[in-house]
């Protein structure tokens, strides 16, 4: 069992968490769901140390990997507004860190196999995480900027996470339902720019995954 465990592509386990959390944050109401919610970005968090592995970025990865938990159980135990701001301000950090160090590793490959295209995958999903987490900040420091939601810092605030990942993913999709728009001056560009970056970044990715397939076909 362990071997099969060892042989499992990297970026796996990450992927998994992520997805889950997909499907956890929509329906997180109560006390309890945020709970959940909060130990699937945990299990987020200790698969992003075993998806960047060894090698010049481990220990520092590690150290804001510990200090990222801690924060962020601090502001669940404690309830107090900065930790909830500091505690998502720190995420996104860690999730910029991890997203430059995959990246990094996918256009330094010479070969494509699943765990390169599951990196792929795993770098569009933590930036659509650390985009929701952008819009959750803006909501809290400037209520009202987006339509469609309760106030963030009002009784909703834990269907905030919930309601931010849906309108991430409509964002770097483009698929622009509208029913959650963003209103704010400072809301309205950084929605924008998702858009943008999820364009941008399939059509660099794909480019580059089929261009590592092609070379590989022609080594062989």
């Amino acid at each position: 069992m362990m071997s099969t465990l060892f042989r499992l592509p990297r970026n796996a386990a990450l992927l998994v968490f992520l997805l889950a959390l997909i499907v956890v944050a929509p329906s997180a109401s109560g006390k309890g769901s945020a709970y959940i919610v909060e130990l699937v970005f945990d299990g987020i968090l200790l698969a992003g140390v075993y998806s960047i592995g060894p090698g010049k970025h481990r220990w520092p990865f590690l150290i804001l990997t510990v200090v990222t938990l801690a924060v962020r159980w601090g502001d669940h135990l404690a309830g107090i507004w900065y930790l909830d701001v500091g505690a998502l301000s720190l995420t996104v950090a860690w999730l910029v860190y991890a997203v430059s160090i995959i990246i990094a590793n996918l256009f330094s490959r010479t070969d494509v196999d699943v765990d390169t295209i599951l990196g792929a995958v795993v770098t569009y999903l933590l930036v659509t995480v650390a985009f929701t987490l952008v819009f959750e900040i803006i909501e809290i420091q400037e209520p009202g900027s987006f339509s469609g939601i309760g106030d963030g810092g009002g009784p909703d605030r834990r269907q905030l996470t919930g309601s931010m990942m849906y309108l991430s993913l409509v964002c770097i999709t483009t698929m622009g339902f509208g029913d959650i728009v963003p209103v704010s001056d400072i809301a309205r560009p950084i929605a924008v720019l998702e858009g943008v970056f999820g364009q941008l970044y399939l059509a660099v990715m794909i480019a580059r995954l089929v261009g590592l397939h092609i070379t590989g076909r022609r080594d062989d």
